[in-house]
């Protein structure tokens, strides 16, 4: 084995089909790396990764495309959208992508990041109906995956009992109908490992999930029916769908698509279930909302000591937890748009079947208690002029908790962008559905102050920093006393030519009344020839506390090499670490099956090897194969805790999908 390890790491195969989503992950990885840092952002990966598939197979026509369907478009920020508007208004239709070029701060980089996305046609497309189905698309995804090592959890005792109900496999089976711009269909059918197939409340799968959602129809906007997402403003009311965090991408502040959105991911917690209606007249456009779900829940005497939040179901324990509680919520949001002016209302009313009831903590002293319904309600607002944009939302609860979020996004020239966000969560402020921008894990309980800059200083070069100091007025957990905090970055990417671009990364991180401190230097370089790609990565941190300093290094290597002809494409990753302690730990992004974001978690001392094969049989069928394996090397005899243990030092997973089209 040490023979084979060491083979990988000198010759590290990654033989990679380059598509349209591939590119997508490229890009994301750097900024989903960050958010995971920091384990505080509800991000939806798989809806996220579903949704740029279907935008490269229904690209954008710019000749046509409003605001919202341009801003579905990845790493487009506010003045990005404004100006390609403007540049249509002004100009009228685009001949040509080369177009492009000519609207303000848009540079091959930018314009190579969208092109899988967007397409030009002069003459607009017949829109009816009959024409939208007859070229809609069909898709069955049928996905397994399974750990190869036996887990306590699944091991008889001497009476042939085990803890895990079901067998140690996950599947799925996903069907999705869509058409270029008006329908939308699907439903889903899921098994978490680890839960049974087929029990009294089972019937082949643990979790089912149907939607339906239906665009421009006469003034009828969107009809959501089945499972859905929102998103208003910026995430104080609502946002359970939205992707905000700090990343390398220092001047980009939110990826989402504002109003309601399917809810087509394998995500059993964080989504609606019921209906919504967007209507538009003139310049106001109005959404209605309703939705009644059962979820999963710690009770005690009819009381919600806490929710729960996994979605799994195998053990008696768990199960008794099982879609216990009802939850009723009735929203609504109100948008006036006139030019560049942008202005909204959003409130959320929700009601639980039970008396919500947290248990008796320092950091839940301000958590909603005793009572088992709850309001919140924001006014957002967005002014575009020219280079400038400005964006916001304030919003109070039931309990006179009141929250506020400013930005000012700018960029008076090409090689000067720069992003400000001032944000205040009064510890009172309660919202169980938002998602802002924060150090959080929830929009409470946090004063601070983000600025972002990306500069190109010289030609080929680009040059970002952020810094973001916060102050938590009251405790949090684990920690019964105001707290104060403080992030910085620098990261440079040079861009030498097409074949060759580099990377160095350094961050700082400090909570000043922990003593706590960490630093993280990474250096990448990525190399690509005709039907190959090299990729490097070293990194190192050192985290510093009151008691002890503690270090950590890991490297990572990729070769990519795309056989077009034979339609057989594989990945292998190789990644070495040593991680002292648990915060010391790493995230290495992995090419993964389809709708997968891969971004396993390095901690202790061992290897992770992963190999990734893509089959396109034909047009019609796609077969993706993972194997993936931890090989720890830091004398352990035991991998994971409680019924996740596993006996050795390895842990290794084979997941494989098969994708379907007519």
């Amino acid at each position: 084995m040490r023979k084979i390890i060491i083979l990988l790491g000198a010759f590290t195969l990654n033989i990679n089909f380059i598509s349209a989503q591939d590119e997508l992950q490229s890009s994301l990885s750097d900024y989903i790396e960050g958010l995971m840092e920091e384990e505080s952002s509800k991000i939806d990966y798989e809806e996220l990764l579903e949704e740029m598939e279907q935008l490269s197979e229904h690209i954008i026509n710019l000749n046509t495309a409003t605001e919202r369907e341009l801003s579905r478009i990845p790493f487009l920020s506010t003045i990005d959208i404004h100006n390609i508007l403007i540049h249509k208004k002004t100009y009228g239709d685009f001949q040509t992508l080369y177009e492009l070029k000519n609207i303000p701060d848009f540079d091959l980089v930018k314009i190579k990041k969208i092109l899988p996305f967007v397409t030009i046609e002069v003459k607009e497309k017949e829109r009816g109906w009959r024409n939208e189905l007859k070229n809609g698309k069909q898709a069955i995804y049928h996905v397994y995956q399974q750990n190869l090592e036996e887990k306590k959890g699944y091991k008889r005792d001497e009476e042939g009992n085990k803890k895990y109900a079901g067998q140690p496999f996950r599947y799925y089976i996903k069907y999705q109908y869509q058409t270029a711009e008006r329908i939308s269909i699907g439903c889903l059918g899921e098994k978490d490992a680890g839960e049974a197939a087929w029990s009294t409340t089972n019937k082949g799968f643990d979790f089912t999930s149907m939607y339906l959602q239906a665009n421009n129809i006469w003034r009828i906007k969107q009809i959501n029916i089945g499972d859905y997402n929102a998103n208003f403003g910026q995430g104080l009311v609502i946002g359970n769908s939205s992707l905000f965090g700090k990343s390398s991408n220092t001047t980009i502040s939110i990826l989402s698509k504002e109003g309601l959105k399917k809810h087509s991911s394998c995500n059993e917690n964080n989504f609606l279930r019921g209906a919504g209606v967007t209507f538009g007249i003139k310049s106001i456009e109005s959404t209605l909302f309703v939705s009644h779900r059962k979820k999963d829940a710690n009770i005690s005497n009819h009381r919600i000591t806490s929710f729960k939040t996994d979605g799994l179901h195998r053990t008696e324990n768990e199960i008794s937890k099982k879609r216990n509680i009802t939850e009723n919520i009735l929203g609504v949001n109100l948008t006036y748009k006139r030019g560049q002016l942008q202005a909204g209302i959003t409130a959320l009313f929700y009601h639980y079947s039970d008396t919500l009831s947290p248990a008796n903590l320092m950091y839940n002293h301000f958590r909603i208690s005793d009572d088992n319904q709850h309001f919140n309600i924001g006014v957002n607002y967005k002014y575009n002029w020219k280079r400038i944009s400005l964006f916001g939302e304030s919003a109070i609860n039931a309990y006179a908790g009141f929250a506020t979020l400013n930005g000012l996004s700018i960029r008076p020239n090409s090689r000067l962008n720069l992003l400000v966000i001032e944000r205040m969560y009064q510890p009172h402020y309660q919202a169980n559905y938002s998602n802002a921008f924060g150090e959080n894990s929830r929009t409470e309980n946090e004063h601070g102050l983000y600025i972002g800059t990306q500069l190109l200083p010289i030609k080929k070069i680009t040059l970002s920093m952020y810094s973001d100091v916060y102050v938590f007025p009251w405790a949090k957990y684990n920690i019964n006393y105001p707290s104060r905090g403080q992030d910085y970055l620098v990261h440079i990417h040079y861009n030498k030519s097409k074949k060759l671009n580099m990377q160095l990364k350094y961050k700082y991180k400090e909570y000043i009344e922990q003593h706590y401190t960490k630093q993280n230097l990474r250096y990448a370089n990525h190399i690509s020839f005709k039907h190959i790609k090299l990729q490097s990565l070293i990194e190192g941190n050192k985290v510093a506390t009151a008691e002890n300093e503690s270090y950590g290094w890991a490297l990572s290597e990729d070769i990519q090499l795309d056989l077009t002809k034979a339609r057989i494409n594989i990945n292998m990753h190789h990644a070495y670490f040593m991680a002292e302690e648990y915060n010391n730990r790493f995230y290495f992004h992995e090419k993964d099956i389809l709708n997968t974001f891969s971004m396993p978690q390095l901690y202790g001392k061992g290897h992770r090897i992963d190999i990734n094969v893509k089959w396109l049989h034909n047009k019609l069928m796609q077969v993706y194969f993972n194997y993936g394996i931890y090989i720890y090397t830091d004398g352990r005899e035991t991998i994971g805790s409680s019924y996740e243990q596993i006996t050795g030092n390895k842990s290794s997973m084979v997941k494989a999908l098969i994708k379907w089209r007519f």
